[in-house]
């Protein structure tokens, strides 16, 4: 296993940008799966706004848990590291997953905010994992200082325990250590070709044969590996500048190529792959805005046919149990009932006509409750259509990303599986997929159309 810190940084929004997308582009191709820790979303979408929003609430959070507030204001508060297994490796997601939570608790961040990240852009396995240095209920930032060498350790204890060694190099680092001696890093290719070779050539010929090229830098010269970056001899080699130049003394350097074209034409395929893929996330988007599109026109044209259908029985029904004219003739007779003389109401004269208002009455609710009634199964018939309308298209969106996949697959090998592709909102296919298959993530202006055929929407009996 190898363990890399990154540089700390200030922005959650960039780190997601570009730990949860490929390099580059907006598709999320090599994102094999996302896990989030201490965290109350799953959605890596929400998960870096929830991870900003504690790092901009640390002097809050510092004085409600009664921490001091002194001292500088904690300018990173991103902290990022990878674990990269060896390629013969392959170690499950459940092992990648709790070995991370084993490496971050060696870091003493176990109970801050993170989110954990695997790729499958690389031929061994790796994760990526996110830190929120600010803790989410102290505010107190985690310490990091040597994180290098507490990530180093767990590493040889990690390859102690599983059984075999594959980083020699960090062994010898161990021991020089114990010793008091500083460490180096150094790569054991580039040592291995300059320790079995005597000249320059040799030395050229044996780098190029391991994948690594001799090239002329901005100010030295330097070995570019198959990556495209460029490695400092003297330093990688812990040899002097001078011994460099006497071993290439039987090369002519200024026929060595330059370090930058070697650079660009180590990326030449990957930019080329990236262009493909851009032009097939772009048509992909095309034909799912497409098919969003028909989609809203069909819910569209679905809702405006049943607000029809309920306001002709509205009118019907209304007419057919006479509501509007019953409340009319209540309401005068109401009134008459109300003007009546005093002496007709102490002689009991307005009994029977007291009686037949609240005969009329009791027929004007029983009317009511079948009107009522009537509509609220209308009602109810219109949202079942809805439902298996949504039920429709998001058929129609999963047999649209079940084919992308495929043709993704086959044109660019293995991607994500298909039943995680509508878990990641990230990148601008994603979204679209999303508000296909959930309407209520329209436009403003767009939303709510369904509210119309709500029974409670509606204002009756008239």
């Amino acid at each position: 296993m190898v363990p890399k810190v990154t540089t700390g940084g200030c922005s959650f929004k960039g780190a997601f940008a570009y730990y949860l997308h490929d390099k580059g582009a907006d598709t999320c191709d090599r994102v094999a799966w996302v896990h989030t820790e201490n965290l109350r979303t799953h959605d890596p979408a929400t998960a870096w706004r929830a991870m900003a929003y504690t790092a901009q609430a640390q002097e809050r959070l510092k004085e409600a848990s009664g921490q001091s507030r002194s001292g500088r204001k904690l300018e990173k508060p991103v902290f990022a590291f990878s674990l990269a297994w060896h390629p013969e490796q392959s170690p499950s997601q459940e092992h990648m997953l709790e070995t991370a939570r084993q490496a971050i608790e060696a870091l003493g961040l176990s109970e801050h905010e993170m989110v954990i990240v695997s790729h499958r852009d690389e031929p061994q396995k790796h994760v990526h994992v996110i830190v929120n240095r600010v803790h989410p209920l102290t505010g107190m930032a985690g310490d990091i200082r040597n994180s290098k060498r507490k990530l180093s350790d767990f590493a040889r204890e990690y390859e102690r325990e599983n059984g075999k060694i594959y980083c020699n190099q960090r062994e010898e680092n161990h021991e020089m250590r114990k010793r008091g001696e500083t460490t180096h890093y150094h790569d054991p290719h580039i040592v291995e070709a300059w320790e079995t070779t005597d000249s320059g050539q040799s030395f050229m010929e044996a780098l190029k044969r391991l994948g690594y090229t001799l090239a002329n830098g901005d100010k030295r010269i330097v070995i570019v590996d198959r990556k495209g970056k460029a490695h400092n001899p003297t330093r990688l080699l812990k040899v002097k500048a001078k011994d460099i130049r006497a071993r290439l003394s039987d090369l002519d350097t200024a026929r060595l190529p330059q370090a930058h074209e070697v650079q660009a034409a180590a990326r030449v395929p990957d930019e080329a792959l990236t262009k493909q893929r851009a032009v097939f996330e772009r048509i992909a988007e095309t034909r799912m805005s497409a098919l969003q599109q028909k989609q809203e026109r069909e819910r569209v044209e679905l809702t405006d046919r049943q607000g029809h259908r309920l306001d002709y029985t509205k009118k019907h029904l209304a007419d057919y149990y006479g509501l509007p004219k019953r409340k009319e003739e209540l309401a005068v007779l109401s009134k008459q009932l109300k003007r009546a003389p005093w002496w007709k109401k102490a002689l009991g004269l307005t009994r029977k006509d007291n009686a037949a208002f609240r005969d009329q009455v009791r027929a004007y609710k029983s009317a009511v409750g079948r009107y009522r009634e009537r509509m609220a199964q209308i009602a109810g018939e219109n949202q079942k259509s809805l439902a298996a309308v949504k039920v429709k298209h998001e058929g129609e969106c999963r047999e649209m990303v079940a084919l992308f996949a495929m043709q993704r697959e086959a044109l660019f090998g293995p991607t994500v599986p298909r039943e995680q592709i509508k878990e990641r909102s990230v990148g601008r296919l994603s979204r679209i997929f999303s508000a296909a298959q959930d309407p209520s993530r329209e436009k403003n202006s767009e939303k709510s159309r369904d509210d119309r055929l709500k029974p409670s929407s509606r204002s009756y009996p008239p």
